[in-house]
C-alpha cells in the first residue's frame, strides 16, 4: 500500500526545476505492495499491454533497475498482480448456502470480475504461476465441499470445471462485447437462400429465442451445478452400496 511521502526537498510544485532540469522531490517508499498496486493502476489506466518494468518504473518515479529489488522479473510481477486479485476476492466457504449455492455464487462473482476486468482474462491466460494467495482461495474451495462425502479428487475436477466455464465464457463475452454478429456482405444471396431453407432456425426465432442471448452464462452454469448435483448423488449412493446408474 502507498505510504506517506517525505517531506519535500526541493523542486516545483511538479517535481522540476524552474530551469526545466528535474530535481529530487518527494519520494514514497518503495515496497512490493506498492509497485503492485500502481502496476493495476497503469493497467487500468492504459492497458495489459502497456505494462512494462520501465513504464511502470517511470510512474512510480524511479529508475527501472530500482524495481528489481523488489521484483525479480515480468513473470514475478505478473503473479504478484493475480494474486492481488484473488486476495481481494471472497473466499468461497465463507459465502452462505449449500455447497451448490457456494459454488454458484463464486461463479457469479467470478463472471463480474472477468467482465469489469478483461485484463485479469489475459493474465490467467497467459501466466501460470500462483502466490499464498491461490493457495488459500483453493484451500476455501475445497472447505465448500465439508460434509458431502464427495471424494478429493471430484472436489479437485468440480473446481477445475467450474473455473475454466466461467473463465471461457467470460473469454467469449470479451471478445465478442460491441461485436454484433453481421452477415457476410459478399455471401448475402447465399446467407438469404441459407435462411429461407433453415425452419428450425425460424420457428426457434419466431417463438422468441435468441441465438446471442444474454442467459447463456445462466443456463451454462445452471447445467454444470445439475451435473455436480448428479455426480454427487451418484458418489453417495456408492457409499451406501447401490451405485446409480451411469448416464
Amino acid at each position: 500500500m502507498p505510504t506517506t511521502p517525505e517531506p519535500e526537498t526541493g523542486g516545483t510544485a511538479d517535481g522540476g526545476a524552474a530551469g526545466g532540469r528535474r530535481t529530487p522531490g518527494p519520494r514514497r517508499r518503495l515496497s512490493r505492495e506498492l509497485i503492485v498496486s500502481t502496476a493495476v493502476e497503469l493497467i487500468e489506466a492504459r492497458g495489459l499491454r502497456a505494462l512494462s518494468m520501465r513504464s511502470l518504473a517511470e510512474r512510480l518515479e524511479v529508475a527501472p533497475g530500482t524495481l528489481y529489488t523488489y521484483v525479480a522479473n515480468r513473470t514475478v510481477l505478473e503473479t504478484l498482480i493475480l494474486d492481488s486479485v484473488i486476495a481481494q476476492d471472497g473466499l468461497p466457504h465463507e459465502l452462505p448456502g449449500t455447497w451448490l449455492e457456494k459454488l454458484a455464487a463464486w461463479a457469479r462473482d467470478d463472471w463480474v470480475t472477468f467482465r469489469e476486468k478483461p485484463w485479469v482474462i489475459e493474465l490467467r491466460q497467459a501466466n501460470h504461476d500462483f502466490g499464498p494467495a491461490s493457495v488459500t482461495w483453493l484451500d476455501s474451495a475445497l472447505r465448500v465441499f465439508d460434509g458431502t462425502g464427495l471424494p478429493a479428487q471430484v472436489k479437485f475436477d468440480m473446481i477445475d470445471s467450474l473455473d475454466a466455464y466461467v473463465l471461457g465464457a467470460a473469454t467469449v463475452h470479451t471478445q465478442s462485447v460491441d461485436r454484433v454478429p453481421n452477415p457476410s456482405a459478399d455471401m448475402l444471396p447465399e446467407i438469404q437462400q441459407a435462411h429461407l431453407e433453415a425452419t428450425r432456425l425460424i420457428e426457434a426465432v419466431g417463438e422468441g429465442g435468441t441465438p446471442f442471448g444474454q442467459s447463456r452464462f445462466e443456463f451454462g452454469l445452471r447445467c454444470l451445478l445439475t451435473g455436480f448435483q448428479t455426480i454427487a448423488e451418484q458418489e453417495q449412493g456408492k457409499e451406501q452400496g447401490s451405485p446409480a446408474e451411469e448416464p
